[in-house]
């Protein structure tokens, strides 16, 4: 076991991986701390990392030979991962049974509903930077599940709008049409057609035309260069929401901390603990890239899209600016116990 420890906390890329989170965590909080960022320059930021870097990440990740075993097991990681996001949501409504309504179903959605895109698929990216697709695909399918829950039962529940068709449609296209996840589906499309698809020889192999990785490199060279950017710029916004807290108030506040706590450690290891079930009992057979984004994923700060619909519709907004700002530090060192806790879980036979 200490040699198994001993390997991740001395694995260049996961010392590299928090790093990276720190300082551009910090540099961005130092930016808007000391308000060289404004809102301006934080939205274009945004805007940078959901409309162009994410959707190359997004895409590039399926730049990668298809295997039905791998499908099969992409598939049951958008499966258990919905799973996971209703069944924590519902227990985390169970526990507090003796809080308001109103305020149980938000704060349940604190619990559970994490930053996967702007935090944990960073982190993911840069540890398995070696083995990019085969951690970055079951991620998206992740990223799915995660943005049906996102927009439709959070959105719905902290605006506490009621169901309507025109609200139904709004909340799709939130899912659907965006650049992430046009570009996911676009990538999934040419990673699950490549075998039916015109092929072209490159130094003796044979590929689909669409795999531009292979048939236009240069091209495919703008792609790997805009998802390179994802890192960075993702953490520097985190940073920035960090330096919008009010710091004294989130850090004395007890039941900020209990609730991040719970997302940040015993949400994941719980998440853990039903994979290791789901294993024994061959439901799944997934290997360590499934596992470590399945943990990471649900091991992942507040989202702050959470936060933002909080505050725009002004729903436990102080409640979730600082469950945002706890997590995220706390993350810095629950990610660390995770990663050493999924390695020593995959030494058991059943994932041999």
């Amino acid at each position: 076991m200490l040699k198994i420890i001993g390997n991740i906390l001395t694995d260049p890329n996961f010392i590299g991986a928090i790093l990276v989170s720190l300082v551009f965590i910090l540099f961005g909080f130092i930016l808007r701390y000391k308000k060289i960022i404004n809102n301006d320059c934080k939205s274009f930021l945004t805007f940078l990392v959901l409309k162009f870097a994410l959707p190359a990440m997004a895409f590039s990740a399926f730049m990668a030979d298809f295997k039905t075993q791998e499908f099969k097991e992409n598939i049951m990681v958008f499966v258990i991962s919905l799973g996971l996001h209703i069944l924590f949501i519902a227990i985390g409504q169970l526990i507090l049974i003796k809080v308001p309504k109103d305020r149980r179903k938000v704060v349940s959605i604190f619990l559970v509903v994490g930053q996967l895109t702007f935090f944990a698929i960073p982190v993911l990216k840069t540890i398995y930077s070696e083995h990019y697709s085969e951690v970055m695909i079951p991620a998206n399918m992740m990223t799915l599940a995660f943005r049906l829950i996102l927009y439709i039962y959070c959105y719905f529940t902290i605006s506490r709008l009621k169901f309507s068709k025109s609200e139904f449609k709004s909340s799709m296209k939130n899912i659907f049409l965006n650049p992430v996840m046009i570009a996911m589906f676009l990538g999934l499309f040419i990673w699950l057609t490549q075998g039916w698809m015109p092929k072209v020889k490159i130094d003796g192999e044979s590929f689909s035309f669409l795999r531009i990785d292979k048939t236009l490199p240069s091209v495919y060279m703008v792609i790997t260069t805009a998802e390179k950017l994802t890192t960075p710029l993702a953490m520097i916004v985190i940073g920035t929401i960090l330096g919008e807290a009010h710091i004294k108030e989130a850090l004395t506040d007890k039941v900020s901390w209990i609730i991040a706590i719970a997302k940040t450690l015993i949400i994941p290891l719980l998440s853990l603990c039903l994979v290791v079930a789901l294993q024994a009992i061959h439901v799944v057979h997934f290997n360590e890239y499934d596992v470590s984004v399945i943990v990471i994923g649900m091991g992942a700060p507040l989202s702050a899209v959470v936060s933002t619909y909080c505050s725009t519709f002004n729903n436990e907004m102080e409640l979730a600016s600082r469950v945002c700002f706890i997590s995220t530090l706390l993350c810095i060192i629950t990610y660390p116990l995770l990663f050493v806790c999924v390695h020593l879980i995959l030494q058991l036979s059943i994932f041999v």
